[in-house]
């Protein structure tokens, strides 16, 4: 049974690991190479591939935008589905169709937004902009959010909220003295999920945005691939580039991520 475990681990290790691998050793080749050799190593690693990306486009700029908009999405999405989740701590009248709509949004296709997103930001002025961005973001991952969020809190007992009442607190007392800094860690999960996809996006960051101060970093990339030329290196080294920060971020917090996950089961 163990043997099949490992066997089971290097497989899905394979399957996820070999794609990046290969990506990494072709963003170091020239286009010549990565045709006539795919599977070999670079012949001459070509570090100019990662200067023409610095280079050739203000990709520092696109990086702080994509940052910006991961982190002003993230602030909005966490805050709202936090008091959403607290909300639904107490009783009130149709409860339950209320979840069952936010639960509802999640299973909702991300392209079936994409018209009534774009005249929505456009009415309001936000097209073009990053606040706009962010706000669909926000807007898009705030079922997942809450879904996250409210699992957590579903977990904490409710004598908590009724010994905070009978000391006086009222229910924003509650809710900032009390429930906000035992709900850290299910905040915290949400938060890190809302990034990675907020950075990761590419869909609503071309349809909302034409400008070159607002590209963000993934909509860099494919300006590096054009309909008359195509130098494959260059856009896979922008690609991995852009990779790199979602991997540091789950590597150094996916404790926190299975912790958030796992805390109302251990409960």
């Amino acid at each position: 049974m163990r043997g099949l475990r490992w066997i089971f681990i290097l497989l899905f290790m394979m399957i996820t690991l070999v794609p990046f691998v290969w990506l990494i050793l072709a963003s170091f080749k020239t286009n010549q190479e990565l045709f006539s050799a795919p599977f070999a190593l670079p012949d001459k690693w070509m570090i100019e591939n990662y200067k023409t990306v610095l280079t050739s486009h203000p990709i520092p700029r696109y990086f702080l935008n994509s940052i910006f908009i991961a982190m002003i999405s993230t602030l909005i999405g966490v805050v709202l589905a936090t008091l959403v989740s607290y909300a639904f701590m107490y009783s009130f009248k149709f409860k339950a169709g209320w979840l069952l709509i936010i639960t509802f949004g999640i299973f909702i296709p991300t392209n079936a937004f994409i018209v009534p997103y774009y005249f929505i930001v456009n009415w309001l002025g936000f097209y073009d902009t990053l606040l706009g961005v962010a706000l669909v973001y926000a807007g898009v991952s705030l079922p997942l959010s809450i879904l996250i969020v409210k699992t957590y809190m579903d977990s904490i007992q409710k004598e908590i909220l009724e010994a905070s009442f009978i000391d006086g607190a009222s229910v924003h007392r509650t809710f900032i003295s009390v429930i906000l800094p035992i709900s850290y860690p299910g905040m915290t999960t949400a938060s890190i999920f809302l990034m990675i996809t907020a950075w990761n996006e590419l869909l609503f960051a071309s349809l909302l945005t034409q400008s070159e101060g607002t590209r963000t970093l993934q909509v860099a990339i494919r300006f590096f691939l054009s309909t008359f030329s195509a130098n494959y290196p260059v856009a896979f080294a922008a690609m991995v580039i852009a990779v790199i920060p979602t991997i540091v971020i789950y590597s150094l917090l996916s404790e926190k991520i299975i912790g958030g996950l796992t805390a109302g089961a251990v409960k």
